[in-house]
């Protein structure tokens, strides 16, 4: 609000300047009374305060960064719908943001972010740990930072959010043995680290049961539909012939689905297939 607008309500109000400002800059030290003559007469006035300006005088936006590595990917904007209501009520917006995976998109996203001065982060990381100095970088300036679903950047302090992907490889791989099935591959993620835990829970439960893990039964692709597509394509050539995958999560599972189809085989009879993530609509998946 300008001097003579702030002038013009104490006049009306018969209070101070320094009062009208505490008012607009919610100060504890006004009574209730007084307070309201202001608002009201603000309310009146027809004044919208300037947030911008607002946030200069605070050092704080109400604005929070969201960093996902997939806009598509039903998982992250189901973790997005629960953050929003939350800062929704406490007067926060959200600023989001998609890496596609690629470490230097993720980087220019967070030197936005810093520019737009966010109050904090909430980042699911792209593949490995290429941006440990921007984020301790945002730190030290004394942005909140969360991570989500992602670990690799140990040297970062911050709260985490995370799955126990070992124990995540370790359920999908014993359900398969459960019903059966002895061949079991592993279409694997990017190389970060909660896609080798995934990796990891896999091998050592089929070791615990003595089942010999060759090497092409493990085929590294990444996240996306197309990954697990390619991937299944190749660890269909075997022989003999594996009967169940265990993909590092739903869309590589989709696109490992796709290709058995493809192939003219059928799942599960032919070869059985496990994803991870729980995705929206993932029941209806024949």
């Amino acid at each position: 609000m300008n001097p003579t607008t702030m002038k013009r309500i104490a006049i009306e109000l018969g209070v101070s300047i320094t009062t009208v400002s505490k008012v607009l800059n919610h100060h504890a030290d006004i009574s209730d009374a007084t307070r309201s003559r202001v608002l009201a007469k603000v309310e009146e006035l027809g004044y919208q305060r300037n947030a911008v300006a607002r946030s200069l005088t605070l050092r704080r936006t109400h604005t929070l960064g969201i960093v996902i590595p997939d806009l598509m990917h039903s998982f992250f904007v189901e973790i997005i719908a629960g953050i929003e209501p939350v800062a929704s009520g406490g007067g926060y917006g959200l600023l989001l943001c998609s890496s596609g995976e690629d470490p230097q998109k993720e980087r220019a996203e967070l030197e936005m972010l810093r520019g737009r001065q966010v109050d904090g982060v909430v980042l699911a990381s792209s593949y490995a740990s290429a941006n440990t100095d921007m984020l301790l970088r945002l730190t030290r300036l004394g942005t909140s930072l969360v991570m989500i679903d992602r670990d690799d950047y140990p040297g970062v302090r911050c709260h985490r959010v995370l799955t126990d992907d070992e124990r995540v490889g370790a359920l999908a791989t014993s359900h398969l043995l459960h019903v059966g099935r002895r061949a079991i591959a592993h279409i694997g993620g990017p190389p970060i680290v909660h896609a080798k835990r995934r990796e990891k829970g896999w091998r050592d439960t089929l070791r615990a049961r003595a089942v010999h893990v060759p090497d092409e039964w493990l085929v590294r692709g990444g996240f996306m539909e197309s990954d697990g597509y390619r991937a299944m394509t190749r660890l269909l050539t075997l022989r003999p012939r594996i009967d169940a995958v265990f993909a590092a999560n739903d869309p590589a599972a989709i696109g490992a689905m796709k290709a058995v189809w493809d192939e003219g085989l059928r799942v599960p009879d032919d070869i059985a297939v496990v994803g991870v993530g729980d995705i929206a609509l993932g029941d209806l998946l024949r």
